[in-house]
């Protein structure tokens, strides 16, 4: 069997039709009352700085406007500079223990950390998952569903980053799955035409810890970022990402998600945004409930920073990494372990470059040379 193309929904196909860099231009202009020329001369002294940011960039973090952003632009990275520096710091032959979910469950399971709860996984090809239940038919697939005690499922490729390609099973009922709102389907159409040759897992649905229920249906995380150093792990931002209405993860990309900057030691919301660039709101409730975000302490906070320091030493050789984690009434549980981490939502969320002093000079130590 196969596939021409990974499995997007209406809502991922728009994540690669985002705003032309006129179309953000022209906003930008219009809420710093700056005209374009103005904005372009202002990046224009920063181009060559060490981070090497990109107009669109420059834009994205609002540097263009001195009445929002009291930020020193030198101080922001580019994303594009992220993988060349993952994988200076990082032994890429562990780029496998945190890239196929499925081993690096089966390794942070070993050492007694909680993650996600895999029933099943889909794989068409002769690969072995050792004690979990694979499927490889569509016969297979109905006889699992059938056999489910309670929905909704959580279904995501083995292999794909920022959420592509999940999807939440709702139910099913003579040979007839739902989907939500992305409709029902048969098993045979399915594997036609979502699974095709990816691999993908079947998870229980995450329950949040009571304490934040009414912040969001579906499960928000607080990404840590890490940097193991000789002899201590360096944490220099934690953000949390919340998934509003019927999102399904809380990715940023997803239009109406929110992203919090977190206070190290507390665990406490400093900040709340939605949206990037000139259409970034500053929110102090969720926008949806009321609940208040601004202030509120993430619960469970220290189980999650010892949590956080024992899988970044587990995962030592990825010197340069991010966890994703959830809360749950039995505490803190790994979502993923990442080899890096975007560079983007810490800067989002803080509005402060990344590139500090601390995490220039760690990236230096690992062959980082900054021209």
């Amino acid at each position: 069997m196969s596939q021409a193309a990974p499995f997007f929904s209406d809502e991922e196909k728009q994540y690669f039709h985002r705003p032309s860099m006129a179309e953000t231009l022209r906003l930008a202009s219009e809420q710093s009352g700056k005209n374009p020329m103005a904005i372009i001369l202002d990046y224009w002294k920063i181009r060559r700085a060490t981070g090497k940011l990109s107009v669109q960039e420059f834009l994205n973090y609002r540097l263009y406007d001195n009445q929002q952003s009291n930020a020193d632009p030198k101080t922001f990275i580019s994303e594009s500079l992220h993988w060349q520096i993952t994988n200076l710091c990082s032994d890429i032959n562990w780029r496998s223990n945190t890239e196929d979910k499925w081993l690096s469950y089966e390794l942070l399971n070993r050492y007694g950390v909680p993650t996600p709860k895999t029933l099943a996984i889909l794989d068409q090809g002769i690969r072995d998952f050792g004690n979990h239940e694979k499927i490889s038919s569509a016969s297979h697939l109905a006889d699992f569903l059938s056999r489910v005690d309670s929905f909704p499922l959580f279904a995501k490729p083995n292999n794909n980053m920022c959420s592509f390609g999940a999807f939440v099973i709702e139910g099913y009922d003579d040979q007839i799955v739902s989907l939500g709102e992305l409709g029902t389907i048969t098993c045979d159409e399915m594997l036609e035409k979502v699974i095709g040759e990816e691999c993908y897992l079947f998870q229980a649905l995450i329950e949040n810890h009571p304490a934040i229920k009414t912040v969001a249906r579906y499960t928000p995380t607080v990404r840590t970022m890490n940097l193991v150093d000789r002899d201590r792990v360096i944490t220099p931002a934690t953000l949390l990402k919340i998934p509003v209405g019927n999102n399904i993860a809380d990715n940023y990309w997803r239009k109406g998600n929110l992203l919090c900057n977190l206070d190290l030691d507390t665990g406490v919301i400093q900040r709340v945004i939605r949206g990037k660039g000139p259409e970034t709101e500053e929110l102090e409730s969720h926008p949806e409930t009321g609940v208040r975000l601004l202030g509120l302490q993430w619960p469970c906070w220290p189980e999650l920073r010892e949590l956080n320091e024992k899988c970044a030493k587990l995962f030592a050789p990825v010197r340069y990494q991010s966890l994703d984690i959830a809360v749950t009434e039995a505490g803190p549980m790994v979502v993923e372990i990442n080899s890096g981490g975007s560079f983007e939502l810490p800067q989002l969320a803080s509005a402060e470059g990344f590139l500090s002093p601390e995490v220039s000079d760690f990236f230096q130590s690992c062959g980082w040379s900054p021209k």
